[in-house]
């Protein structure tokens, strides 16, 4: 028997407040035996170690070599395992497409959509945030930033439609079909927040007369949603997000030819 195992014997004997008279006792040995064991003099046999091993509520190889490390890695790694597991659910997306070209996620933590030509909306619980498109030189010339063609009544009509509190509205329109249990209640009428991107930004390309303004692409997520959830059409209706790269050429063509 090694000094540890020895040592080992000798601490469980005092945590378990015998003495080694008792222990013999409860074994059936003498104390000389006892005595032995714990000088690392002697080994007990077979039957004893098992008998040390039913008093001390140990397992042989416990009472042996002691309590193993790699146990108490196993218990410091669960909740390690645990919390990349919910890392990952709070990661789940309901909706993830990426063609190369756009892009569409939607989660939990909200809408992201990434057109090609640079345009971002992220619709989220912190807010919504809207990234202008990113246009060519020759997308621009010097008429563009001419005063005297904008119209006063455009400008006071802009102003107006752009300040209208539509998030607000959304707000209690959800609140209403949410208490009302109207068009899906809770679970399903979330779904008029998605608007509010698509509202200014429609807003925005009729009165700058730039339709590559308007956020085609979470316009086309809304449709989806809206027959996928309401109408249990999640397929074929996926085909309308196809239509975001043909949406943008023949827009940037129109705004072309309303400028001349």
């Amino acid at each position: 028997m090694t000094l540890e195992t020895a040592n080992r014997l000798y601490e469980l004997r005092k945590k378990n407040n015998l003495s080694q008279e008792e222990l013999a006792e409860k074994l059936g040995v003498s104390r000389q035996a006892v005595s032995k064991w714990e000088r690392s003099e002697a080994s007990p046999d077979t039957d004893n170690l098992i008998g040390l091993a039913k008093i001390y509520g140990l397992s042989l190889d416990e009472l042996i070599y002691g309590k193993k490390e790699e146990k108490k890695e196993e218990a410091q790694e669960e909740p390690k395992d645990e919390t990349k597991e919910e890392k990952n659910e709070g990661e789940k997306l309901f909706v993830d497409i990426d063609d190369g070209e756009e892009k569409v996620k939607i989660g939990p933590e909200g809408i992201f959509v990434e057109s090609k030509d640079g345009e971002k909306v992220r619709v989220g619980f912190n807010g919504i945030r809207i990234e202008n498109v990113k246009y060519n030189d020759d997308d621009f010339d010097d008429d563009d930033f001419d005063d005297d063609e904008t119209d006063e009544n455009d400008s006071h009509s802009t102003k107006f439609w752009l300040q209208v509190p539509y998030a607000v509205i959304c707000t209690i329109a959800y609140l209403v079909c949410g208490f009302g249990n109207y068009f899906g209640g809770w679970a399903l009428s979330w779904v008029v927040f998605i608007t509010i991107p698509i509202y200014y930004s429609f807003v925005d390309a009729i009165y700058k007369r730039k339709f590559v303004n308007f956020a085609y692409p979470v316009f086309a997520a809304f449709v989806y949603l809206v027959l996928g959830l309401y109408y249990g059409n999640w397929h074929p209706s996926w085909i309308i997000f196809i239509t975001i790269p043909v949406y943008y050429p023949i827009a940037n063509a129109l705004d072309k030819l309303i400028k001349r």
